[in-house]
């Protein structure tokens, strides 16, 4: 082998502890800039009172915007955000009793599969719901509950007749909200 010319570049230690440094404080801002926008945006949906994606997208799709409105997009955003924050306030009254029990059966990936595994169960006769994916969640996660039961008691009856019904173990279990 051919002994080729080549280049080394020659750093000083203290070269090195300042590229070191310039890189540590790239990161910690790059890092402070996501937890800024992680914020806002926990903060804006817990303003606008909506529990999920799903429902902001429901909502977005049937308010129209007019077309009176400025061209700028920013304007257009901000009225959009108005609009789904006056129409959740007016749904708030009409939202279903708390603090009922309820049996959660399942927790998927895919709204299609909740749906159907919850429709398998209104066919049996209980009252089943799909959960839309909370804001907290790291990854979109479907529940499918079933009730709206006033009392725990009630609740853990139904749970115990669900697991004698099923031929395998389940691990159902009776939650409040």
């Amino acid at each position: 082998m051919k002994n080729k010319d080549y280049r080394e570049i020659q750093l000083s230690s203290a070269q090195l502890a300042i590229i070191f440094l310039a890189i540590l404080i790239l990161g910690v801002v790059i890092f402070l800039l996501g937890v800024s926008v992680g914020k806002k945006q926990a903060q804006l949906v817990k303003e606008s009172g909506l529990t999920a994606l799903g429902e902001i997208q429901k909502v977005e799709a049937k308010t129209a915007i007019p077309s009176q409105e400025p061209e700028d997009t920013i304007s257009k955003e901000l009225a959009s955000h108005q609009k789904i924050k006056e129409k959740t306030e007016k749904k708030k009254p009409a939202a279903a009793p708390q603090n009922l029990y309820y049996i959660q059966v399942a927790a998927l990936d895919s709204k299609d599969a909740a749906t159907s595994f919850a429709d398998q169960f209104k066919q049996r006769g209980y009252p089943a719901i799909v959960l839309d994916p909370f804001p907290t969640d790291s990854r979109p996660v479907f529940r499918v509950r079933i009730g709206g039961y006033e009392t725990k008691e009630e609740a853990e009856k139904i749970l115990a007749q669900l697991q004698s019904e099923s031929r395998r173990k389940v691990d159902y279990f009776v939650i409040r909200s």
